[in-house]
């Protein structure tokens, strides 16, 4: 029986009519346990579905004391080393499944500039680790992932790492 009149369904965008349901998927990666759990998700989904990976590593505004120039140089060395580990890490989970993952380094409040990288790349997934804070202080100021859901251009994502036992 058919029916007929218009859908209420929103019409697809052209290029997304793949058999996974998503295939721009981004992920937030700090190198914390919740973010590699992420990481690890994303690249299962992309598997499954013939995605795109894109890894974004968010690094502080500098500086975030008053500073020498030199301390400000070697902050900044500091953060771009620490970004090479973190790209080496992304780099090395992905090469296990043998998909190759897209490397983003921005810097900036990591909530903005995940959100904004979504809207950038046209994300149609959001992958992020559930961080675990329970602290007064994380409640009160919300945590990124609590930001990057409401102000997400696209779904979210939220990956809880297995309970120890």
């Amino acid at each position: 029986m058919a029916i007929r009149g218009r859908s209420t369904l929103p019409p697809q965008r052209p290029g997304r009519q793949t058999e996974g349901v998503f295939t721009r998927l981004l992920v937030g990666y700090d190198g914390s346990p919740g973010s590699r759990q992420a990481l690890r998700a994303a690249l299962r989904l992309a598997t499954g579905s013939g995605g795109q990976v894109t890894a974004v590593i968010v690094q502080h505004h500098l500086p975030r004391y008053g500073a020498t120039v030199g301390e400000v140089d070697e902050e900044r060395l500091v953060e771009a080393a620490d970004a090479r580990r973190l790209d080496n890490e992304i780099q090395a989970e992905a090469a296990e499944r043998d998909l190759p993952v897209t490397v983003r380094v921005v810097t900036g409040h990591p909530s903005h500039e995940l959100v904004q990288a979504a809207k950038d790349l046209d994300a149609d997934l959001i992958v992020l680790g559930h961080s675990r804070h329970t602290t007064l202080p994380a409640a009160l100021l919300g945590a990124v992932t609590e930001r990057v859901s409401r102000h997400a251009p696209c779904s979210v994502l939220i990956v809880r790492i297995p309970a120890l036992n």
